[in-house]
């Protein structure tokens, strides 16, 4: 039998080539196991189901946070606003026929603000093998996500932000985008982390205790001219030898 999907939009699938490459280093060359998922911000789930169907083994356990309500605060939303005037649960029923392809994976949603949600996670000592954030464009918002995102993220896991490139046309205030979030967390966080792709996203390898600390000493002897991570503002670089 055929599953059947119900997407509204598709703002996911031009990711989907970078998404290969990374977890085929990941996963099939490096070895690393995925049992834990994290996804901040799921929409109608095109991430999830690609994950599921490509990466993620029988009995993962992945956990969704999302309110499922839209933006309205966003320039470019007002379709989904009128369509949520109509139906307000139709993002979070279509994200659950989505998912409901998807049996062998143990999914979690936890609808309500990021805010809330992931405080609460993080009290129930959660870690994750993979976050993806990809819910509020507000560079606070996003920086709080991260926050949380990188306390529960394991040594050898992968983050990845989307919408690094994105701009509100109609409010260019430094908070209406994401930009400006994510370059304040790869700055506070850089010694912990090696930058695996920029573009539209980014994404991120967080190293392993001993990884951290062999660049540490390595950074005490050498002396703090040598940077712990290339600079997101910099030219976009490939996968090549980014992973421990």
């Amino acid at each position: 039998m055929s599953k059947e999907y119900t997407y509204t939009d598709d703002w996911f699938s031009h990711n989907i080539p970078m998404w290969d490459k990374l977890f085929n280093q990941h996963i099939n060359v490096n070895k690393h196991v995925i049992n834990d998922v994290l996804e901040i911000g799921c929409y109608e789930g095109k991430a999830s189901v690609y994950m599921a169907e490509k990466w993620l083994q029988e009995g993962t356990n992945y956990d969704v946070v999302d309110t499922f309500g839209g933006s309205a605060v966003e320039s470019g939303m007002q379709r989904h606003v009128d369509k949520l005037k109509e139906n307000e649960d139709f993002i979070y029923h279509n994200f659950v026929n989505n998912i409901s392809n998807h049996q062998e994976v143990k999914w979690n949603i936890h609808r309500g603000i990021s805010q809330v949600a992931l405080p609460i996670l993080f009290g129930e000592g959660k870690m994750y093998d993979f976050i993806y954030i990809d819910a509020s464009h507000q560079s606070d918002d996003t920086f709080v996500d991260a926050y949380f995102a990188h306390k529960m993220l394991k040594g050898g896991g992968v983050l990845i932000f989307d919408d690094f490139g994105w701009r509100d046309i109609e409010n260019d205030h430094i908070n209406h985008s994401p930009a400006f979030g994510i370059s304040a967390f790869v700055e506070l966080y850089s010694d912990y982390y090696n930058l695996l792709f920029q573009g539209y996203q980014i994404g991120l390898y967080k190293k392993t205790q001993k990884e951290y600390e062999d660049d540490m000493l390595k950074k005490k002897w050498v002396g703090n001219n040598v940077p712990s991570m290339k600079k997101i503002n910099e030219e976009p670089i490939t996968i090549k030898g980014t992973f421990g």
